[in-house]
């Protein structure tokens, strides 16, 4: 939230100085914002990637060759499948989740905050 927050006034400090047609300091703001969706978006698909590949761990122990091992690693390998229901994520201090549906959210709320400072 307060990304989204931040960068939806990146947003409105764009737009009054767009207003004052100052190139430079425009396409610095254009610059900043750009970067900052762009490191968001990173983290956001490295950790989706990892809640994906979390998520897939019990299917693939599963398919494996599990019952090949001895007992004791099979009650090990149970512990790690029942583990990997829950699924492994990238957070920001435990306020934000890195994942796609989050970056689609940052993204649409600053967008809307970015409608309404533009209005007025």
């Amino acid at each position: 939230m307060y990304k989204s927050l931040e960068d939806s006034f990146s947003f409105f400090f764009f737009s009054k100085i767009t207003q004052q047609n100052d190139i430079i300091k425009s396409c610095r703001y254009t610059l900043y914002v750009v970067g900052q969706l762009i490191h968001l978006f990173w983290f956001s698909f490295e950790g989706q990637k990892l809640i994906d590949h979390s998520l897939q761990m019990s299917d693939k122990i599963y398919n494996s060759s599990w019952y090949e091992v001895s007992a004791s690693s099979q009650k090990l390998i149970i512990l790690v499948m029942m583990r990997s229901t829950r699924p492994s994520v990238l957070s920001a201090g435990k306020i934000f989740i890195f994942s796609l549906e989050s970056f689609t959210t940052a993204l649409q709320t600053s967008m809307s905050y970015f409608t309404v400072l533009a209005t007025v």
